[in-house]
């Protein structure tokens, strides 16, 4: 089969993997035994402590009385020493429906039955019985239990509304999100989020808002409640998390520095440009930098107009069509923009949601209207830093957002949000943002189909001059490591977030007056602004400024290859990331690389990486679908570059679009896999994956390529990359002069019939001291393609 280059007629354009041919049977192999031992060795004493905390519970719950008309559920928190994943099915087994997590080792559940029958019978058949392996019966479940316990305020109330009903007046207004408890039950969760607005009424609070979506699992109620009755609304047991009222990201520029007439000519965007959506203050239509690339500017309710009255959503649209702004802009280069733009209004002058709207509604909306306006990629430099994601549970804004994506095949890049200055002590500042769990993600950052986008300490060229340098004066970071106003992961399910990484600026620590503080001009980036006429660039710091870098690196794509997916165009934006340098401690370089995958995911991406090829790098892509528990196989020829002597990497990236369940602990519908091999054939790797039915093994341990990170890390996302570097010689000619790629799609839920589609980058690269590969490349591969089959799992 030929193999064409996407942009026949263009040098160094990517490459495309052929088409996989037709499977062979299906096989599995029987499950392995195996496991941890015992926590509690002495399971019968263990069996009656349980049982007595079970006891005690439901004679609690018989006692209590209605709370503001409504007859509180008996729901009861059940401690675990494992993680929780694996043990949801068995607790709704024993007669208890598993309402959310708190943690990683902890989920409240909701027993129908108040006598707790069904739970209590199977603690009883652990204490005195036995199965015929001789270990006690339901000693999966009730080994991983530490504690059963009621469902308390403190497991639902947030630290800081405590606090602020601890020191305010019982009559005092607090405005207020309340989260109700989802299932899978469409009419429980609406029985629910009826109820406690009910039971709000009957508190004397004002209801702002209210939202309702079991397909997305949000249940969420804004309301004006007197302080001193908002622990009886909590005591119905309906609401699942209670929190302050949601602030946006990011805070206005101080600084504005350039003036009309210092602009290079700006020419209008390619007829063939991808449409890009800025979702965010809205943009100034009329600003030299976007007006040739403007195609609307709209905004949600209750705004009326898309201006941007801030200059948040302009300053983003701008560093999202044009890429970083100051050398252009310092040397005079004409400017073109990437792509078309879209501005989507849901922020006001000061960059907040408005104090009576549901933000996340406002959201959903603005993305669904960009999708009905055409647009390929979105940008949500926005969210809600106030309330950290807690992993690994489903978010119902994210769930919302991944089936957007899912459905239409957009690209979302969202930031990460940002850690403000005064959570920051000194320089010291990298190992207490992946540890502290006030600095993760800012939703909906951790939506699993989106690319998101963390900040880098930005490069020398970036940012502005101060009016006067100070040593006293310095910026947090080095240049191009993980900036101090960036969150950290994981995202749902433990997957790596962020993926990516791009400049963002970062803060000062000012000696003398020994705080770490924003500055006017150090550690700053410039872009577009809008609100005030007088001024036409601002500079500012934050995660806002670095997602549009990565949305300008879809849109580049797009422009060169438009008829890809949105799969294709995150599996080469995430292949063309490069290593960010460590900041963390560890015993090796790659335990170090593990604990910095919350601060900087795969690395930092690169524009000119992810739209073409070189001489001495090239990207090949196949754009696939597979039923699930398949495995499809890709057989890439080994350019005699690799044989020399001198550095040379192996790069893989994945995307896929799974279904997702944001009522279910098991989040994507099914998980990806990919593994490389270089030595053995295609048709030998493919018998001895048959052979042990679809799993990776262990016969090719010798011949597998360690792809770092592991892909028991990369497997808990939808979006993956990985690299394998040599720095010396160990490719041996004709030892190694075949590299076999192997993709696997493993279901968790997903419907039998239900093909999985995906995206696969695979890049050669080597030093460029060394012979070239491209040119061989392109000639081998169009004869060694056809080989490639697949098979199931």
């Amino acid at each position: 089969m030929t193999q064409l280059s996407f942009d026949a007629g263009t040098e160094h354009a990517h490459l495309r993997l052929a088409q996989v041919l037709g499977p062979l049977p299906r096989r599995r192999t029987p499950g392995g035994g195996g496991g941890q031992g015992p926590s509690y060795p002495d399971h019968r004493s263990h069996a009656r402590n349980i049982d007595r905390q079970l006891e005690s519970i439901r004679d609690r719950h018989r006692e209590r009385e209605p709370v503001l008309g409504i007859k509180p559920e008996l729901v009861m928190v059940i401690e675990f020493n494992r993680k929780v994943h694996d043990l949801t099915d068995e607790v709704e087994r024993a007669g208890a429906h598993v309402l959310g997590v708190t943690g990683h080792q902890a989920l409240a559940a909701f027993a129908s039955d108040p006598a707790l029958t069904a739970f209590r019978e199977r603690c009883q058949a652990f204490h005195s019985e036995t199965t015929a392996e001789g270990t006690p019966r339901y000693r999966s479940l009730f080994d991983a239990i530490d504690v059963v316990r009621p469902l308390e305020p403190a497991d639902v109330i947030d630290d800081d509304v405590r606090e602020r009903v601890a020191g305010a007046d019982p009559a005092e207004l607090l405005r207020v999100d309340l989260e109700c408890w989802c299932t899978e039950t469409r009419a429980d969760t609406e029985r629910r989020h009826q109820e406690t607005r009910t039971a709000l009424a009957h508190a004397g609070a004002g209801e702002l808002d209210t939202s309702c979506r079991h397909d997305v699992g949000f249940s969420l109620i804004r309301a004006d409640i007197p302080a001193g009755r908002l622990v009886e609304v909590v005591r119905t047991d309906r609401v699942s998390r209670v929190s302050l009222l949601p602030r946006p990201l990011l805070t206005r520029s101080q600084v504005r520095l350039w003036s009309h007439d210092r602009f290079p000519p700006v020419e209008p965007p390619n007829q063939r440009s991808a449409t890009l959506a800025v979702i965010d203050s809205g943009i100034q239509a009329g600003h030299p930098l976007l007006a040739p690339a403007v195609r609307e500017a709209l905004a949600i309710a209750p705004f009326t107009d898309g201006a941007d009255e801030n200059g948040h959503g302009s300053r983003v649209a701008s560093l999202a069509l044009y890429g970083s702004l100051e050398r252009a802009l310092h040397y005079r280069q004409p400017l073109r923009p990437a792509g078309k733009l879209l501005g989507i209004r849901v922020l006001d002058h000061q960059t907040e949601f408005p104090d009576k709207t549901l933000w996340q509604p406002m959201v959903e909306e603005a993305v669904e209207l960009a999708i009905g306006h055409g647009a390929r990629v979105i940008n949500l430099s926005l969210g809600d830093p106030a309330h950290p994601y807690r992993p690994p549970r489903p978010v119902a804004i994210a769930a919302a957002l991944d089936q957007l994506a899912r459905q239409h095949d957009v690209v979302l890049v969202v930031s990460t949000g940002n850690v403000f200055p005064g959570d920051h002590t000194g320089v010291e500042y990298a190992a207490r943002q992946v540890t502290s769990g006030e600095h993760r993600l800012a939703p909906p950052s951790m939506a699993a189909l989106a690319l998101t986008v963390g900040a880098l300490v930005p490069g020398h060229e970036q940012g502005a001059r101060p009016a006067r340098e100070s040593v006293s004066v310095r910026p947090l970071g080095p240049q191009g490591t993980p900036s101090p106003v960036s969150r950290t992961g994981p995202g749902i399910e433990d997957a790596i977030k962020p993926e990516l990484t791009a400049p963002g600026g970062t803060y000062v620590h000012d000696r003398d007056r020994k705080q770490v503080r924003t500055d006017r001009a150090t550690g700053t980036i410039v872009g577009g602004t809008g609100g005030d006429p007088e001024h036409l660039l601002d500079t500012d710091i934050g995660t806002s400024l670095a997602a549009p870098l990565v949305s300008h690196a879809c849109l580049r794509v797009l422009g060169r290859y438009p008829w890809l997916s949105g799969r294709a165009v995150r599996a080469l934006v995430l292949a063309s990331a490069e290593p960010v340098p460590q900041v963390l401690d560890a015993d090796t370089d790659k335990a170090a690389d593990r604990a910095q995958l919350g601060l900087s995911g795969f690395g930092r991406v690169s524009t000119e990486r992810a739209e073409v090829s070189t001489e001495h790098r090239a990207v090949l892509l196949a754009e696939e679908s597979m039923r699930p528990d398949q495995v499809h196989f890709y057989e890439v020829p080994v350019p005699s570059a690799f044989f020399a002597t001198g550095r040379k990497s192996l790069t893989v990236a994945l995307a896929f679009n799974p279904d997702t369940r944001a009522t279910s602990l098991k989040y994507l519908a099914s998980r990806m896999s990919v593994y490389a091999y270089r030595g053995p054939s295609v048709q030998e790797v493919q018998r001895k994956f048959t052979a042990s039915g679809g799993e990776p093994p262990e016969a090719l341990d010798n011949a597998k390529v360690d792809l770092q990170p592991s892909d028991k890390r990369r497997l808990l996302g939808a979006n993956q990359a990985a690299t394998k570097r040599w720095t010396t010689h160990r490719w041996k000619h004709p030892e190694h002069e075949r590299l076999v790629l192997v993709v696997r799609n493993t279901s968790r839920w997903a419907a039998p019939d239900d093909p999985q589609r995906y995206a696969l980058a695979v890049v050669l690269e080597v030093d460029e001291s060394m012979p070239g590969l491209y040119a061989e490349l392109r000639a081998r591969f169009e004869a060694l393609v056809e080989i490639e089959t697949e098979i199931e799992i």
